[in-house]
């Protein structure tokens, strides 16, 4: 069975274009795992189970999951901020469980919340036998500044350990695999889409430079 996927962080794109979710809507996902999501419009919510976390959402097509969706936790932990992190359901397609996680890492004073974050991950991975999606905003990349060297350190390790545990990060596969633009031109991937090597790849694609986030809001649009 095949599964369109879309993952993306909403905030600017959510205040720059008032016709974003019409937008997502001409796209036509299964799944989307989404960050900073403030609202979802009910003729969205009409047509898509719809599962919240503190940042997070997963968005779920009502023709795909009629009544097979259930929320999924990780171990719990005595940092309790690290449930902020995530959110993440449980579905069945063709009688296998397929685990989903949206994952936003707002980036605080310390990166060992995230850290310990990622190593409850990883164990729910070795014990899992399912197949597994995981997608977001992580805020993290190996290329960062000495200023954000703990950061990058993170990213480098988390890049290496989802390898060892058997996932392909897709978007890091595309040409040229940059989420995420500074000022000063800078490029980085701070988005992911992790999926286990099991999962046959179809087709990547992303819109076109500026088909949301350059398109600034007029008065007509308020």
């Amino acid at each position: 069975m095949e599964l369109k996927v879309l993952t993306w962080n909403l905030n600017r794109a959510s205040y720059r274009r008032r016709n974003l979710w019409s937008y997502m809507g001409e796209l036509e996902f299964d799944a989307g795992f989404f960050q900073e999501v403030y609202m979802i419009p009910n003729e969205v919510r009409r047509n898509y189970h719809t599962l919240r976390g503190e940042m997070n959402a997963l968005l779920l097509h009502k023709d795909l999951t009629p009544d097979s969706m259930k929320r999924n936790y990780l171990e719990s932990s005595e940092n309790h901020c690290i449930e902020d992190f995530y959110v993440s359901c449980i579905i069945e397609i063709g009688g296998r469980c397929l685990p989903l996680f949206s994952i936003y890492n707002c980036i605080g004073p310390k990166e060992r919340d995230f850290s310990g974050f990622l190593e409850l991950l990883y164990e729910y991975i070795e014990e899992s036998r399912d197949m597994i999606i995981i997608g977001g905003d992580f805020n993290i990349n190996k290329n960062f500044s000495p200023s954000l060297r703990r950061l990058a350190l993170l990213a480098e390790k988390m890049a290496g350990r989802l390898s060892e545990l058997g996932f392909r990060d897709v978007l890091m596969e595309e040409e040229d695999p940059f989420t995420f633009r500074t000022p000063d031109g800078r490029k980085y991937q701070i988005d992911y889409l992790f999926v286990s090597k099991g999962v046959k790849i179809l087709d990547i694609w992303h819109p076109p430079a500026g088909e949301i986030t350059a398109t600034t809001p007029k008065l007509s649009d308020l």
